[in-house]
Formats: structure tokens, sequence, C-alpha cells
């Protein structure tokens, strides 16, 4: 299984500084109470990672390969990625806790990362021992494949191409048009009135003559 953080980040942008993680414990308090329950970081322990992120204790460093848990939102469902393996060179704050763990938040998502440091009890042998079954070890846990990958685009179809727009009617056509037509009646009209034929010759087309 791969858990893309890019996609369930806690922080929508990427934080610049450990004072902009700091304010979004305090902008997002119930999101990041509950990461920190769940990857198992007690009251006293978030109290003083918030602390640490103000007084400079946050060291900005490439996190480790490995990770014990990290927590993811998942559209403000908090849940924890347990033996995380991060991709190389994964750059974020580092704080180291007085009980020895030790606090990681990546900078491409803002989420909460803890890795507790196994504390190695001194061997005492025994006067005695006594001889058991050979038993076979455990199977190591499964790990999780951490990667913060943006989503490729989503493809948009181009509009439609827009219709070809129509040519205006042809006015002066059909302006022209009418004077043609217009003109020869004025004309002939004009020459009928100033010219009228002799009455002894008869009247013309509208019944004029002119006398002598």
């Amino acid at each position: 299984m791969v858990v893309n953080l890019y996609v369930d980040h806690m922080m929508t942008t990427p934080p610049q500084t450990a004072e902009e993680v700091w304010n979004a414990t305090r902008e997002h308090s119930k999101l990041y109470t509950e990461a920190a329950h769940r990857i198992g970081l007690t009251s006293s322990e978030y109290r003083e990672f918030q602390n640490a992120l103000l007084d400079g204790k946050a060291v900005f460093v490439k996190l480790p390969h490995r990770i014990d848990v990290m927590a993811g939102n998942r559209h403000g469902s908090v849940y924890a990625v347990r033996h995380a393996v991060l991709p190389n060179n994964v750059p974020g704050w580092r704080v180291m806790l007085s009980s020895g763990a030790i606090v990681y938040v990546p900078q491409a998502c803002g989420n909460l990362s803890l890795t507790r440091v196994k504390k190695v009890r001194p061997y005492v042998a025994a006067v005695r021992e006594v001889r058991r079954p050979h038993l076979l070890p455990p199977p190591p846990p499964p790990e999780q494949q951490v990667v913060f990958t943006p989503p490729p685009p989503v493809f948009m179809p181009p509009p439609p191409p827009a219709p070809p727009e129509l040519p205006p009617p042809p006015v002066a056509a059909v302006k022209k048009t009418w004077e043609f037509f217009i003109l020869p009646i004025v004309l002939v009209f004009h020459n009928n009135h100033i010219t009228p034929p002799p009455c002894e010759r008869g009247s013309n087309e509208v019944g004029v003559c002119s006398k002598h």
C-alpha cells in the first residue's frame, strides 16, 4: 500500500518556518490533537513539542528514510501510518523530546510523525540456562510506502469554436438600386413639366400642352 501525504496533508500550504507549524497546531487544534493521539504522543509530550516550535528547538533537516508512525488526514478523518518508508531527501523539522521520542514534521504536508528510540536493557547472564525448543523469529511488520507526489492535472477539453459572424446585409446596394429606379421617374416628370408639346400636336401623357 502506498500512502500519498501530498493529498492526505494536514496543512494545505507547505510551511516555511517552524512558527508556521506551531500556528497550524493552534488554528487546527482539534485536528493536530487527534493526530498526536493517533501516533502515540502523550499530552505532555505534545505540549513540549509545541513549545519547542517557538523556542527554536525544531531543527530543519532531511528526514530519515524510516519513521515509526506518521499521521494522515483524509477529508478531516485522521489515521496513522505505521512503519512508514519515506523517499530520500525529504525536508522537514525534527524535535527531540525529553522522553527520548523524536517528532518529525515533513515540510510537504505538515503531518505529525514520531519515532521512539528503543532503550537497550543491560543483559544479565542467567545462572542456570534452560534449554528451550527452537523458535522462529517473528516476521518483521509490513512497511508502508509514503510519497509526496502531486496528482496529475485533470484534462479539460477545449471549448467549441465560436460560430462565424454573418456579414451585414448590403444596405448600400439596396439604396443605390432604389435611387436607380427613382431617378428616371423624377427626370421624366421634370422634363414633361418644363417642355410640354404644342397643343396642335396634342397633349402629352398627363394631358398637358402649350399654346403659342
